[in-house]
């Protein structure tokens, strides 16, 4: 008796802490949603789902079939903005946080938790899931099946089943990326199948083969569901396929290069990689299997990414989350070893200590950053000596396992600081900032600034807020269409072109190649016209060149300590493009 309640506590105390992580990640994905403009590539996902809800028409290929799908009908019910067109992927990107349940049978329940903790603060999955991008809803689908697949080869029901075809639709539907992560996965799962080939015949043929006469129907079922809409928008059937000739692609030559995925990583997710690789020696050491398919996942998913030179920033993702995983199969280790642990005083006075020392370095590191001194960095290598030699004391003093784990946990929570801080910046302090790796063709913030003052404008013209009669160029950069959308008296002509009269407000584009220059006179203007302009900046580049430590005795490495830290380069963003407002008499 007293063994079951024991069972049913520790059961309300891990349902508390799921019911704590999907609060955690819902609160960091949905809070101000829209603090950072729609950056050029999001516009164009939002605007198609908005000219199509408007009766201007479906889109014919390049772009997610089940986002459009989502967007269109959460427009058509509450109407379009930046918060509402990327609610859906902030969703998905919670309920990743709670895919890891899924395993908890293969990692342990501490594991799981741990690796939906981490999902839930992961710069690389927050900043996916608030973005209007399908590769957080693929990664959502890819983790549903898989989660799927293994309590299926478990306990062979049919639930199971239908999770792995439903995932798998959901995936391949929602962006060009789940075919990054399908692969890596399957060809992840080949190899460890083909150790044990007769097992895996024989599970095909006796527990499979059954479920296929109505698992391939339920599949294509839940396929045309998620590709158009319910039926709701028959093309999403065609862009499906184009998702892999998109993925294809990549392989190509990019004009815009992406950072090495390992830079990445190193940067946005340094505590998933460096326990999550360790997780992964660990399992190929004492043959866990789901150690060892993670593992083999992460090394093919890193040599797709190597391989692609048009790759993007999010597609990180492919490695990021298997790495996730694996980090909760670590802690799970670790936790395990602990747990025989008698002595703590000696334990936890090791890890203080090492904290401490690991903030001292941190001090030290942000003032060489903003001053750039000798004295820092022998500071920081005094310090690193000193680490050192504390090991060295604390193995004598105590033992090496006891000196190990305090290790490891302290590096574990310095690396939990890097993270969470990397998460807090590029979610919510420097969203639109071009010198985050992770964006993509951001937006600069004063594109509001632009639709504010023209509401103004539309205030004192005409009385109300979205009814100003005025002129603006669009070309295919989406974002002042989008931008300008609810301006129901504004008439869209392309760059360059000016018919009939010349109208009273007028809004160009300009942009540049390298340094600001001022923008020429529009169309069919003239000296002989009286005219005010002003410009907004709409988008800023940044070069990572600049980052580089330059050799010498010492080499000097300010310049990418600074950026690490406070993701400042020596130089500002570039303004390259921006829109003009011209009043016209």
């Amino acid at each position: 008796m007293s063994q079951r309640k024991e069972g049913n506590q520790r059961l309300t105390v891990e349902t508390g802490l799921w019911v704590l992580i999907i609060t955690i990640a819902l609160t960091l994905r949905l809070a101000s949603l829209d603090a950072a403009p729609l950056g050029l590539y999001e516009a164009r996902e939002a605007m198609l789902a908005w000219r199509a809800v408007n009766g201007q028409g479906p889109p014919t290929t390049g772009y997610s079939p089940l986002l459009f799908a989502a967007n269109g009908f959460l427009f058509a019910l509450c109407g379009a903005s930046d918060r509402l067109a990327r609610f859906w992927p902030a969703l998905c990107g919670a309920a990743l946080a709670l895919t890891p349940y899924l395993l908890r049978r293969q990692m342990g329940r501490t594991g799981a938790l741990v690796a939906g903790a981490y999902l839930a603060i992961s710069p690389v999955a927050l900043y996916a899931s608030r973005q209007v991008d399908g590769t957080i809803m693929a990664a959502l689908g890819v983790m549903a099946m898989f989660g799927g697949f293994l309590n299926f080869l478990a306990t062979p029901e049919r639930r199971w089943l239908m999770l792995t075809v439903g995932g798998l639709a959901v995936a391949v539907t929602a962006s060009s990326s789940a075919w990054g992560l399908l692969i890596s996965l399957a060809l992840a799962g080949a190899g460890l199948a083909m150790v044990e080939r007769t097992q895996v015949a024989e599970f095909l043929r006796e527990t499979v083969r059954p479920h296929l006469a109505w698992a391939l129907p339920a599949g294509l079922l839940a396929l045309l569901a998620c590709a158009t809409g319910l039926w709701w928008n028959p093309a999403g059937l065609g862009a499906t396929g184009d998702l892999f000739v998109e993925w294809v692609a990549r392989f190509g030559l990019s004009q815009q290069p992406c950072p090495s995925p390992v830079l990445l990583l190193a940067v946005y997710e340094p505590l998933a990689l460096l326990y999550g690789l360790g997780g992964a020696l660990w399992s190929f050491w004492y043959g866990r299997r789901l150690g060892q398919l993670l593992g083999l996942w992460v090394l093919l998913g890193t040599l797709l990414l190597s391989m692609m030179p048009a790759r993007l920033p999010l597609d990180v993702l492919w490695v990021a989350l298997p790495l996730s995983i694996l980090l909760g199969v670590t802690v799970e280790s670790l936790v395990e070893s602990l747990k025989r642990r008698k002595e703590w005083h000696i334990f936890l006075l090791c890890i203080v200590v090492m904290v401490i020392l690991w903030g001292h370095i941190y001090l030290v590191l942000a003032r060489y950053a903003l001053w750039g001194q000798v004295t820092d960095q022998v500071l920081v290598a005094m310090s690193l000596a000193l680490f050192g030699l504390l090991i060295i004391l604390f193995v004598v003093t105590t033992d090496i396992q006891t000196t190990l784990h305090a290790v490891a946990v302290s590096i574990m929570l310095a690396l939990l600081m890097c993270t969470v801080s990397a998460a807090w910046g590029v979610a919510y302090v420097r969203p639109s900032d071009p010198a985050e790796l992770l964006t993509r063709e951001p937006t600069a913030p004063e594109i509001r600034d632009l639709l504010e003052t023209l509401r103004e404008l539309s205030w004192r013209e005409t009385g109300m807020p979205m009814t100003l009669r005025f002129t603006f160029e669009a070309s295919s950069d989406p974002v002042l269409a989008w931008y300008l959308r609810g301006f129901s008296a504004a008439t869209r002509i392309e760059p360059g072109e000016m018919a009939g009269e010349i109208p009273a407000v007028l809004v160009t584009e300009s942009m540049t190649a390298g340094g600001r220059e001022q923008p020429g006179l529009p169309p069919g203007v003239t000296g002989e016209h009286k005219i005010i302009g002003q410009d907004f900046v709409i988008h800023r580049s940044w070069s990572p060149l600049e980052i580089k430590c330059v050799a010498g005795t010492p080499p000097q490495c300010q310049a990418a300590v600074r950026w690490w830290l406070f993701r400042k380069g020596l130089t500002q963003p570039a303004d390259d493009r921006w829109a003009v407002l011209w009043l016209i008499e």
